[in-house]
């Protein structure tokens, strides 16, 4: 979707990665990089993101790791 904070781009090796738009780097999850995944599992991972920071209001988060 146009303007998503959080995309699947494929890498140059055929993996997926997770890219964070507003932090301009890959996105993270648990403290862990979004890279080197198959298709489904980013997939999955940039929903969980965006849900994450769709409805948590919280606004001391300052990076996704935290999430």
């Amino acid at each position: 979707m146009p303007g998503d904070r959080f995309e699947c781009l494929k890498e140059d090796s055929g993996s997926w990665m997770v890219w964070d738009h507003k932090g301009g780097a890959p996105a993270k999850l648990g403290g862990v990089e979004l890279r080197g995944q198959d298709r489904h599992r980013a997939e999955i991972a940039r929903d969980i993101l965006r849900r994450i920071f769709r409805t948590s209001p919280d606004t001391t988060r300052s990076d996704p790791s935290d999430a």
